[in-house]
């Protein structure tokens, strides 16, 4: 038994747990209850080699992320994930070291790659979504641990990947497309960023789903989002008079449906996309997208740095693959904050 097993099942932080272990810190008295309740039934016997390391050095774990500030806050909530496990493991001798790089700039993620190594980080954990340049970082430092978020990356073996398949995310939008636009039609699928892995998969796994169903028309294409996409999508619903519908492979669906919207082809349009950031969200309350599939960012930062954890301190064989769930945001799910009334009891 460990200690993040002792914590599940007592339903505390690891680091609450390590407090109760080590009498240190404030903790309940109901709480130091349950967990050496649990401590005795499972006869838990301390990891020496952890304890040992949190004596002499702290494990630190390189951060390397797109800058947190693009693409309207997604990776934002990674790091929250991120900050969250290592709040949790920091009684463990588990720091983060962040380093931002500018996806968007050719030579960043290797330049601001190897900064970080400089550093002499324990582990690493990587968004691989620049492929060519983290390949070559990873070839660069055949020794290190690293885990991957966001996407995965073919032909490389991580300590462990967080990331949903992003075939069947484009796949299952292609299903709920379908669904709520049944009278066929024309459909475009755009990626903002081709190169990417996840990015093509997604488009892919959409087209996929239409290959069979002659009653839809499936195109894709990619553009630049300086412009909100006015240019392509006025030559597409000009090409394509019978234009139901567009699947954004990302969060940058509320720009699309901005440009949509000043089409005024919004109520001709259904529009799905990925992630919950706050312009996603009212776009969706003011009825722009009908469909948003969520990819749990928070979690794949949070999970991702337990398994680096796992590997490094505690000498645990991590899960390779952890399949993110895809959840999926309709209106009708959605929750508004701001509408919430508490009736009377």
């Amino acid at each position: 038994m460990t200690i993040s097993e002792i914590a599940k099942m007592a339903k505390v932080s690891i680091g609450t747990v390590d407090r109760v272990l080590h009498n240190r810190g404030r903790v309940a008295p109901q709480t130091i209850k349950k967990v050496m309740s649990i401590v005795e039934e499972h006869g838990y016997q301390p990891n020496t080699y952890a304890r040992n390391l949190k004596l002499s050095k702290r494990y630190i774990i390189g951060i390397l992320l797109p800058l947190l500030h693009s693409e309207y806050g997604y990776w934002d909530l990674i790091y929250e994930g991120i900050l969250k496990a290592a709040k949790e493991l920091s009684p463990l001798a588990v720091t983060i070291d962040l380093v931002e790089f500018d996806r968007t700039q050719k030579g960043s993620l290797w330049e601001k790659g190897n900064l970080l190594m400089k550093r002499q980080p324990d582990a690493l954990l990587l968004a691989p979504v620049v492929p060519d340049e983290a390949a070559d970082l990873l070839q660069a430092y055949p020794r290190l641990d690293y885990a991957f978020i966001d996407s995965p990356l073919p032909n490389t073996m991580p300590v462990s990947c967080v990331v949903q398949n992003p075939f069947q995310g484009g796949y299952l939008a292609g299903r709920m497309m379908q669904l709520l636009a049944p009278q066929g039609g024309s459909l475009l699928a755009v990626q903002t960023h081709r190169k990417a892995y996840n990015s093509r998969e997604r488009a892919r796994g959409f087209l996929s789903y239409f290959a069979d169903k002659p009653q839809f028309s499936a195109f894709e294409t990619e553009l630049s989002m300086t412009d909100g996409g006015l240019d392509m999508l006025t030559r597409f619903f000009r090409e394509h008079a019978d234009g139901i519908g567009i699947f954004v492979v990302n969060d940058a669906v509320h720009r699309i449906a901005k440009t949509v919207n000043l089409l005024e082809k919004t109520s001709q349009i259904t529009l799905i996309g990925y992630d919950l950031i706050d312009q996603n969200r009212k776009a969706m309350l003011q009825g722009s997208i009908q469909c948003l599939i969520s990819q749990r960012p928070e979690y794949q930062g949070y999970t991702a740095v337990y398994q680096l954890y796992r590997k490094g301190l505690l000498n645990q064989t991590p899960e390779q693959t952890i399949c993110v769930p895809i959840d999926i945001i309709l209106p009708e799910n959605l929750v508004d904050e701001q509408t919430i009334v508490c009736p009377r009891c």
